[in-house]
């Protein structure tokens, strides 16, 4: 017995040094091999200052950011130039459960839902709103705020935080440096702007919208009810105002009337019509126009009407419902697949917050308007700019100095009031660089269709060179000087001057050149 007893404590102390010996190798092991960083890096893309605004592009890379299931990671970057710190908008990135945990309580609180993916990471910035998490762990970052002259030379830091279950905190980290100085370009161009030739005859149209409350399945007026009465008035000073305005002369007036979705396509076709016609039956007995002039208009079913207001709207399988709308093109088919969603709920909270804002009857006016004198457009601009030409608008700004503040607003104005307008929008990017505003300028050089115009390359020339891509900047101004334009060689001449001084050259934007995409 004695014997059985040291034998079986002799095996036990082997094994527990073998037990030991094995631990003692595995953290061995664990401490040999290289461990892999886990902390966020940042790849940056664009760090300038284009004219009023400065321009962040970069990506956060956090493929190596580990994040608990409980966790929220917050990272905020920091301008820092001496003294001087910005907070910009923060990036939140959260772990499954944190996640859940969150989306539960906002729905307790009212505030809307988002739908992801399941079983992955999701991001949530004031920049973007919320949106899944890369697959890839990166998450792009764009911005623009307005340049303050402290920010020249200005450096970046990224701090951070980290909170776990219940909002406890698990710790800051600041990362000091993560982008280099900013790139700042001031230079003086010149444009050469293209004069719009008169129209030959001022059509222009208003659209006034009454959302009327309609018993349902119903096409009776009934001014009394609910909020009819105001929605009524309102059409009916859009009418008088223009009936009565000396300058114009009405051609015609639409009701065209729409209807919500539910009962058949054919029958809500024929209640819309019957709307409209209810509306042009009451403006006609109040109106001075002549009752010629009133149509009726058929809308049927507001799908789009629909769609608008769900983008806004807090409801579940909002993004399946959004999908019907847009790839089921029969209408009885497309509501019927919606009521089939979740037992109906979904369908049910349509039914009782949208379909009333749906029941409603649109009323354009379309009329011709006469020719102003200078000083009537100057009158008009302020207040009436839609009933100006183009080429009156342009008469007003040459009445003040070329470039000048009032100048570029001027040509603001006439893009805003002619958006698909090739001049306008050239004319537009002209003035708002002028301004230094290049996110505008970008945004109407797009537009333009014609692009072979020497003012076009030449505006491309300055856009190029306020926003660091010098390359192209000088292949766009030699070819606006090579078309004659004296412009060009003047902003040569300024590109010249600040290409040495640049601090960095700035990776390359997207193009807006056509060969090049």
């Amino acid at each position: 017995m004695k014997r059985k007893i040291v034998y079986r404590f002799f095996m036990l102390l082997l094994l527990s040094g073998s037990f030991t010996l094995y631990a003692q190798k595995q953290q061995t092991q664990k401490q040999q091999k290289p461990s892999k960083p886990e902390h966020i890096r940042i790849v940056p893309k664009q760090m300038v200052q284009e004219g009023i605004n400065m321009k962040i592009d970069m990506i956060l890379d956090m493929s190596n950011v580990h994040i608990g299931s409980t966790e929220s990671h917050t990272f905020t970057p920091i301008l820092v130039a001496g003294k001087k710190e910005l907070e910009l908008p923060k990036v939140i990135i959260k772990g499954g459960r944190r996640y859940k945990a969150d989306q539960r309580a906002d729905r307790l609180a009212g505030r809307p839902p988002a739908e992801f993916a399941k079983n992955q990471k999701k991001i949530t910035s004031s920049i973007y709103s919320i949106e899944q998490y890369s697959k890839h762990g990166t998450v792009p970052y764009k911005i623009s705020i307005p340049y303050r002259d402290w920010m020249d030379g200005a450096k970046m830091n990224l701090k951070e935080e980290v909170t776990g279950c219940c909002g406890a905190e698990k710790g800051t980290k600041v990362f000091a440096n993560v982008y280099k100085e900013i790139l700042k370009i001031d230079i003086d161009p010149k444009f050469s702007y293209i004069e719009p030739q008169p129209e030959a005859k001022k059509r222009r149209s208003e659209i006034g919208r009454a959302y009327l409350e309609f018993p349902r399945g119903k096409s009776i007026i009934d001014p009394n009810f609910s909020n009819n009465r105001s929605e009524l008035d309102k059409i009916n000073e859009m009418i008088s105002i223009i009936a009565t305005d000396p300058d114009v002369v009405v051609t015609k007036v639409e009701m065209r009337g729409y209807a919500s979705p539910e009962s058949s396509e054919s029958f809500n076709n024929s209640l819309s019509s019957k709307r409209a016609q209810a509306m042009r039956n009451y403006f006609t007995k109040m109106s001075t126009i002549s009752p010629e002039l009133f149509q009726v208009g058929r809308g049927g079913e507001d799908w789009a009407g629909l769609a608008s207001l769900l983008a806004d709207y807090p409801i579940g399988h909002k993004n399946e419902i959004l999908n019907i709308i847009n790839t089921v093109y029969n209408l009885d088919a497309r509501e019927q697949r919606i009521r089939a969603i979740a037992n109906g709920q979904p369908y049910r909270q349509i039914f009782r917050d949208l379909y009333p804002k749906l029941r409603r009857v649109d009323c354009e006016i379309e009329f011709t308007v006469r020719n102003f004198t200078l000083d009537e457009s100057k009158e008009r601009i302020r207040k009436k700019p839609k009933q100006l030409s183009q080429r009156e608008i342009y008469d007003v700004a040459r009445s003040y100095q070329k470039g000048s503040h009032e100048f570029n607003e001027t040509l603001l104005t006439a893009r805003n009031q002619f958006p698909e307008d090739d001049i306008a929008n050239l004319n537009g990017a002209a003035a708002a660089l002028s301004e230094g505003d290049t996110e505008l300028a970008e945004e109407y050089l797009y537009k333009v269709q014609n692009t072979n115009t020497p003012e076009y390359a030449n505006c491309l020339g300055v856009f190029y060179t306020l926003t660091g891509n010098f390359d192209a900047a000088e292949k766009f101004l030699r070819k606006a000087e090579a078309a004659g334009m004296t412009e060009a060689t003047h902003n040569l001449d300024e590109l010249e001057r600040v290409r040495p001084r640049a601090k960095r050259e700035v990776p390359r934007r997207r193009t807006l050149d056509p060969d090049e995409e």
